[in-house]
């Protein structure tokens, strides 16, 4: 289930900050959460682990930004490294935003979508894209 809410402008971002987040389960597969319904630029991405999962392997999602008729898995990642599914519960995690300035902008009618890696064994929890009008 994805949630969408505006957050009051700021000096830097006038017309307010879009918060779109995308909630996952144990059984969650990979996810379209948002629909741009104009253009918006990533200014940050927060996870935050509720229950940590309990693979013997990695457990990890990325976030990605994909034009429409395109896979998920095909998408552009909006950060460096991964976002560790395993990581310590009720702790933030704050991805750091990748490096190509292009690859923050999203167009009209582009999607963020969740890219999970590994099996989510008891892993439960939210990751938030913060999103800026452009």
């Amino acid at each position: 289930m994805g949630v969408v809410d505006r957050i009051r402008g700021t000096q830097s971002f006038d017309g307010g900050v879009v918060a779109a987040s995308v909630e996952y389960v144990a059984a969650s597969v990979d996810k379209t959460f948002f629909v741009a319904p104009r253009g918006y630029r990533v200014v940050g991405i927060t996870g935050r682990v509720t229950v940590a999962g309990t693979d013997g392997s990695a457990v990890t999602a990325e976030v990605n930004k994909v034009a429409s008729g395109t896979a998920i898995t095909s998408g552009t990642t909006l950060h460096t490294g991964t976002y560790n599914l395993k990581g310590t519960a009720n702790t933030n995690q704050a991805l750091t935003l990748s490096g190509t300035s292009s690859d923050l902008d999203l167009a009209e009618n582009e999607a963020l979508a969740v890219d999970f890696t590994g099996t989510l064994t008891n892993a439960t929890g939210v990751i938030t894209v913060f999103l800026a009008p452009r």
